[in-house]
């Protein structure tokens, strides 16, 4: 077993034959989740057994852009689609939006500085978009972007990767100012996103690759947002990410996480949806909140192993 330290959450990794004797049971250093990788068929029963969770490391979120935006909208419940007219009415009549085919490096900056001010505020949050200034001025693969200002103000943006080769966008990198992060800015944003996709003729677009853990990194939240804006939760490894792979996440306590902490893992029913949402919780969740389409059901667990096991 070792215990890496992952952004302040303590991870036990453990090797397929380190399970039946549980060392994190009796291990010195605290431990937040107990995990194995690419844990082998054999072990399914047994880890399943024990309160581990099967599931993708990285989701992809995916929507097929259909047509044009009222049938992307018609198939949204009514008030997932109300939202999402009401943040763009507010947004057409205060701000300017702003769609640069080519990143230009001054607005560029602007962003980035939104972008770490926003990334500042997070717990946990890290500025990835920084790192990758250069390719989204010079390439070789191709962005675009979508900003919005108030006056002169730069109050939101996000940046656009375009691959051809998946016939689809994928937006990387959002940021809005606190006051229009409010107003749901982040949501006329992305769909300008995929309107300017749509007119290039792009087939699909991904809302982001997450670690499949809600609660650190990422916020529980974020999964019923995305839902509501018409994106599907998959295994990245379904959507043109060589490197997916699977784990198995056993969560000891919350002590590092945020409560709910929520987890897609595969469901074991071989028909039906792939995945199953656990919501682990001491404080009690409502599941309701945390359903998706593409989920077989969501249910409720507290942190530790089912009780009756030995650790």
């Amino acid at each position: 077993m070792r215990v890496i330290d992952e952004h302040g959450l303590s991870v036990a990794l453990i090797e397929p034959g380190e399970l039946a004797a549980e060392p994190w049971a009796t291990a010195d250093p605290h431990i937040d989740v107990v995990r194995m990788q690419n844990p082998p068929a054999e072990l399914w029963p047994e880890l399943d057994a024990r309160g581990f969770i099967r599931k993708p490391e990285m989701l992809t979120w995916l929507a097929r852009l259909r047509s044009d935006e009222d049938e992307f909208l018609a198939r949204l419940e009514t008030k997932a689609r109300q939202d999402i007219r009401r943040s763009q009415r507010r947004a057409a009549e205060a701000l300017r939006e702003v769609v640069q085919d080519r990143v230009e490096p001054e607005t560029l900056d602007r962003f980035l500085t939104l972008y770490e001010e926003r990334v500042a505020g997070m717990q946990y949050g890290v500025p990835y978009a920084r790192r990758h200034r250069e390719a989204v001025l010079h390439g070789p693969q191709k962005y675009f972007a979508v900003f919005a200002f108030e006056g002169e103000e730069l109050v939101g943006g996000c940046l656009v990767l375009e691959c051809p080769d998946e016939d689809a966008i994928r937006i990387r990198f959002s940021a809005v100012s606190e006051s229009w992060r409010k107003s749901s800015l982040a949501r006329t944003l992305y769909f300008a996103a995929m309107r300017t996709a749509r007119l290039k003729g792009y087939l699909w677009a991904t809302l982001g690759d997450e670690p499949n853990l809600y609660g650190h990194l990422t916020q529980a939240g974020l999964f019923a947002f995305k839902v509501n804006m018409g994106f599907e939760a998959i295994a990245s490894q379904e959507f043109a990410d060589p490197t997916g792979c699977d784990e198995a996440d056993l969560v000891l306590n919350l002590t590092a996480l945020n409560d709910p902490c929520l987890i897609l893992g595969y469901s074991p029913e071989p028909d039906g949806p792939a995945l199953t949402g656990h919501l682990i919780t001491e404080a009690g969740a409502d599941a309701r909140k945390f359903s998706a389409p593409f989920l077989a059901k969501t249910e409720l667990r507290p942190p530790g192993p089912p009780r009756g096991t030995q650790n």
